[in-house]
């Protein structure tokens, strides 16, 4: 009988030992071990929050870009590259559309932004940078098609323990019409792909996995001189669903994919001064989304940004531009910045 006691004691000592999650080390007393690896709810979280991150670049850096193209081409500032005309007469000059000669122009934007969302779940500090190169065709002076090349990347870190790291290509071809002297309507429609790295040195973990993006965008922009001053109001309606792919992370877990979008309305517009050698301005708008990424309701769906820049004419065919803004105006536990400089060339 007393081997029997000493068989089942040791028997019942390797199952506490064997027990993935405790280990007996006193009567009453036990302890927990770390899990291998992050919860799923984390992983998906830290997901969540770069493509966030990515949406915030897509509407605060790469359409802007493209957006204030088509503004200094077909109602710009009054300066010798941008608008060669004076104050607000005719575009072309009283010659008629279809004997204007097609004007080429370049462009090359670098740019890029830091957003960082302090709260309990889902925060985040991301900054993102890269470059755009666009080409565009001004078919009459009242029409110009343009398609833009970009590359943008990203780095920063998620609640969690997670490092972040992202790279996206994308392309985007748009648009522009004068309605008038006084307005004008855009449209852009762009896709981009990319790669994206989580890292988690608590857990030793890694996982990679791709990410695809739409973005649509309509607006219409006006252009007022009052005095010496430049009003320019506008309106848009952005579209951008988003798609993070399925991936397998180093622990052979299998995370599936998951998709999400942005739908915002803006309504704002910028006030500028033309002076000899430059034209700076302010701009400020309001923003409305009526669908956001997953996890951004927290942040409210209301909101604005503000900004300041200048345009400065370098020659009868080259000009810079320089912007610079905050975007979170209103927005819950959101801190967001962006910044830009662009160089044109026309010919």
């Amino acid at each position: 009988m007393k081997k029997k006691l000493i068989v089942l004691s040791a028997l019942a000592s390797g199952a506490v030992m064997a027990s993935p999650a405790h280990a007996q080390l006193s009567p009453g007393t036990t302890t927990t071990v770390a899990p291998a690896s992050p919860s799923a709810t984390s992983q998906s979280t830290a997901v969540n929050s770069g493509v966030q991150s990515q949406a915030n670049t897509a509407a605060y850096v790469t359409l802007p870009g493209i957006s204030a193209v088509i503004q200094q081409t077909l109602a710009g500032p009054v300066l010798a590259g941008p608008r060669r005309t004076s104050d607000l007469g005719p575009l072309h000059s009283g010659v008629s559309a279809g004997d204007d000669p097609m004007s080429w122009q370049v462009w090359a934007q670098t740019g890029g932004g830091q957003s960082v969302n302090s709260l309990g779940i889902g925060g985040y500090s991301i900054g993102s940078y890269g470059a755009q190169l666009g080409v565009q065709a001004q078919i009459t002076p009242k029409f110009l098609l343009g398609l833009s090349g970009a590359w943008q990347g990203s780095g920063g870190t998620m609640n969690g323990g997670f490092s972040s790291t992202n790279s996206t290509f994308g392309v985007t071809a748009y648009a522009g019409y004068q309605l008038d002297e006084n307005w004008n309507v855009s449209a852009m429609a762009g896709y981009s792909g990319g790669t994206n790295s989580l890292t988690n040195s608590g857990f030793n973990y890694r996982a990679s996995y791709g990410s695809s993006q739409w973005n649509f965008q309509g607006g219409l922009n006006g252009y007022y001189k009052v005095g010496s001053v430049v009003l320019a109001p506008m309106v848009s309606i952005l579209y951008s669903p988003i798609n993070s792919f399925g991936y397998t992370d180093s622990n052979l877990v299998v995370v599936p994919g998951q998709s999400t979008s942005l739908t915002r309305g803006s309504v704002g517009g910028f006030i500028s001064l033309p002076l000899d050698k430059w034209q700076p301005y302010v701009r400020a708008t309001l923003e409305h989304d009526f669908s956001l990424p997953t996890g951004s309701a927290a942040n409210g769906y209301t909101g604005g940004t503000v900004g300041a820049g200048a345009t400065v004419p370098l020659n009868d065919t080259i000009w810079a531009s320089v912007d610079a803004g905050y975007n979170s105006i209103g927005r819950y536990a959101l801190s967001s910045w962006s910044g830009s400089v662009r160089l044109n060339v026309r010919f």
